[in-house]
C-alpha cells in the first residue's frame, strides 16, 4: 500500500509529466502504467523516502525506456566512499587508502546481487549509462536502502578485499553524517576540473567536463586567457570531455569559437562512457570541427529526449524531459505537436555514438593511477606526425 503523502505526490507527478512530456506515453501506455502501479502498491508499503524512491524509479525506468534518462526523481545522499566498475567488477575508487579494493558484498548480499535489484530501477539507454548508474547509486543512500535485500537494514555494511588480500569493513548509518561532505566532495565527483588546462610540449589539453552553469564565469576566464596566450607553437589541441555530463549546452559555444580560430591544428577529442546531454553537443560540435574521436561510447543515444524541466512538491523533486533532440542532424521538437507530426521510425531509431578510436581505461591502469586515454592519444598523435615526415 502507499500513504495519502506519497499518493499525493506520485499524482503530482504524473499530472505534470502528463503535462510536460513532449510524448509521456512513448513506451508504455496509460493502462500499462496503471497496472504496474497496482501491482507495485500491492507488492511495497511506499511509507518512507526510501521505499518512495525505490517506487518512484521503478515506474520512471518504465515510462522511460531507453529513450528518456532526463525524466527522474532526484534524491541524493551521499556516502564518503565511491567506486568504478569493470565488466562487473566494483572497485573502490575513494577514499584513496582504499583505492583498487575489490566491493564484495554489502550486509552480506553479493554484489551481483546488489546489481541485479538496482538494475530493476536504473534508467539508461546504453552500457555506459548503466555504468554511470551503477557507479552512482552504490554510494547513495537512497538506492542503497531501498533495494529489496537492504530496505529493512538501519546501516550498509561494505565488505572489501584489498590489493593485498585484507578484509575491510566499511559501515554507514542510514542518515547522512555531518562529516560526509566534508570528507568527499561530491561537485569535484560529478564535474571535474572543468576549464582546466595544460601544455605538454606543443600540445594543449583542454578539460571540458562540464558546462552547468555555475562554471560559466570559469570556462570564460580560461578561454580569454587562452585567447590571450601566443599559440602559434602549439601543433595538437586535445579536448577532453570525458565525465561531461551537461548543463547548459550555450556554454559549449566560449570554446567552439575559440577552436574555429585554430582550424588549422590537429584536434583530438577525448570520449568516455559518462559524457551526457549537452555534452554529446559539445561532441557533434567537436566533431564537425574534424576532431579525431579517441575514447569509449558515451552515456546515450545521440537522440533522445531531454531539456530537464524541474518540478517540486514538498521536498521532492522531479526533471520531466520537455524536448527531443538529435543535435547531429539538428533536429529538435520542443513541443506535442511538433514531435507528433515529425516523428518517424527511423528519427526515433536509437543512434549510437562510436568514436573514431575505441579504448578504455584498464583496471590496472586505474589502480596505478594512468591515464590510458590520453596516453593513447599522445602517442597517436606522435605517431601521426612521424608518419607526415
Amino acid at each position: 500500500m502507499i500513504s495519502v503523502k506519497y499518493q499525493n505526490i506520485y499524482n503530482q507527478f504524473i499530472k505534470n509529466y502528463k503535462r510536460i512530456h513532449i510524448d509521456p506515453y512513448h513506451e508504455i501506455s496509460e493502462d500499462e502504467l496503471n497496472k504496474i502501479y497496482d501491482e507495485l502498491v500491492n507488492l511495497l508499503d511506499v511509507n518512507d523516502d526510501y521505499t518512495f524512491y525505490y517506487f518512484m524509479s521503478y515506474i520512471i525506468k518504465r515510462l522511460n525506456g531507453k529513450s528518456d534518462a532526463h525524466t527522474k526523481l532526484d534524491m541524493v545522499s551521499v556516502m564518503p566512499i565511491n567506486f568504478k566498475l569493470f565488466d562487473d567488477e566494483v572497485i573502490v575508487n575513494y577514499p584513496e587508502e582504499l583505492k583498487g579494493a575489490s566491493l564484495k558484498s554489502v550486509n552480506g548480499i553479493g554484489i551481483e546481487q546488489v546489481i541485479n535489484e538496482m538494475d530493476d530501477i536504473l534508467t539508461y539507454g546504453t552500457a555506459g549509462k548503466r555504468r554511470v548508474e551503477i557507479e552512482k547509486g552504490l554510494f547513495n543512500r537512497y538506492t542503497m536502502f531501498s533495494l529489496p535485500s537492504l530496505r529493512n537494514s538501519e546501516e550498509l555494511s561494505y565488505e572489501l578485499v584489498t590489493l593485498n588480500g585484507d578484509v575491510i569493513i566499511k559501515k554507514f548509518g542510514k542518515e547522512r553524517n555531518e562529516l560526509d561532505g566534508k570528507l568527499f566532495s561530491y561537485d569535484r565527483y560529478l564535474y571535474g576540473d572543468t576549464a582546466s588546462y595544460k601544455f605538454i610540449g606543443d600540445t594543449l589539453i583542454y578539460n571540458h567536463s562540464s558546462v552547468q552553469a555555475k562554471f560559466e564565469d570559469k570556462i570564460k576566464t580560461a578561454i580569454d586567457n587562452l585567447e590571450k596566450n601566443d599559440l602559434s607553437h602549439v601543433h595538437t589541441i586535445i579536448i577532453d570531455l570525458r565525465g561531461n555530463t551537461g548543463g547548459n549546452s550555450g556554454l559549449n559555444k566560449y570554446l567552439i569559437d575559440f577552436l574555429k580560430k585554430h582550424i588549422d591544428k590537429r584536434l583530438l577529442c577525448l570520449t568516455d562512457y559518462r559524457v551526457f546531454s549537452a555534452g554529446r553537443y559539445a561532441l557533434g560540435d567537436l566533431i564537425k570541427l574534424g576532431a579525431v574521436t579517441i575514447g569509449e561510447e558515451i552515456s546515450t543515444p545521440i537522440n533522445c529526449f531531454g531539456n530537464s524541466n524541474w518540478v517540486l512538491f514538498d521536498k521532492y523533486s522531479f526533471s520531466v524531459s520537455g524536448c527531443y533532440f538529435n543535435p547531429f542532424i539538428g533536429y529538435s521538437a520542443k513541443n506535442k505537436k511538433d514531435f507528433a507530426d515529425t516523428k518517424t521510425d527511423e528519427l526515433i531509431k536509437p543512434v549510437i555514438f562510436k568514436p573514431d578510436i575505441y579504448i578504455e581505461q584498464s583496471k590496472e591502469d586505474f589502480i596505478n593511477g594512468e591515464d590510458t586515454v590520453l596516453n593513447y592519444a599522445l602517442v597517436f598523435d606522435k605517431e601521426k606526425r612521424i608518419n607526415k615526415m
